[in-house]
């Protein structure tokens, strides 16, 4: 492999993990900081799921840079800086193969990533499950609905009333309770 073409691979991963490093702040929804930054006694939720879904995209970004990083240290000790003419990649069509090779490469790996992530949250939110403590909407609070659709990763779909989207949310919260409850044991929670 022509060590240019090793050096453009490592560029093009560092640029998709320094997106994803930064993903976490630069897409964050304004009311989900919101959410996050409300003051709730014993303890935010919306924080917690937030932290440790970053947590997930800065490993994985931060990843990405040190390889991409390493990739470019290889192409240039191994003749990269004595190279003349470049490699296989010689045009803006192979320039943007690599990076599309590498934003599916970062995309798999953060979507594995996000995915034991939300398991993290979900056995630490639901380590103290309970079937028979319903969820139970608040008049007075407008954002009950959105807050929870948040939490439990739920959609409100086209049309639907409260009632219907409170009958899907139960479902997934028992669901992931039965799944996840009690499950916490490798977990330290000081309370």
């Amino acid at each position: 492999m022509h060590p240019y073409d090793i050096i453009f691979a490592g560029l093009a991963l560092d640029i998709v993990g320094a997106v994803i490093l930064a993903k976490g702040f630069i897409l964050k929804i304004p009311q989900s900081a919101y959410y996050e930054a409300l003051m709730i006694f014993g303890s935010n939720s919306h924080l917690l799921k937030s932290s440790i879904l970053q947590r997930a995209e800065a490993q994985v970004g931060a990843s990405l840079l040190v390889l991409g990083f390493l990739l470019q240290m290889w192409g240039n000790l191994h003749g990269g800086i004595a190279a003349t003419e470049p490699g296989w990649v010689d045009s803006v069509a192979r320039m943007l193969f690599i990076g599309m090779v590498a934003v599916a490469i970062a995309a798999g790996w953060l979507c594995l990533a996000l995915s034991r992530a939300r398991t993290t949250f979900y056995r630490i939110f639901f380590r103290n499950f309970s079937a028979q403590n319903m969820l139970k909407p608040q008049a007075s609070d407008a954002t009950w609905y959105h807050r929870w659709s948040l939490l439990l990763d739920i959609k409100r779909r086209y049309g639907e009333s409260d009632e219907q989207l409170l009958a899907r949310l139960e479902a997934r919260r028992l669901g992931l309770g039965h799944r996840y409850g009690g499950q916490a044991t490798d977990f330290l929670v000081v309370e």
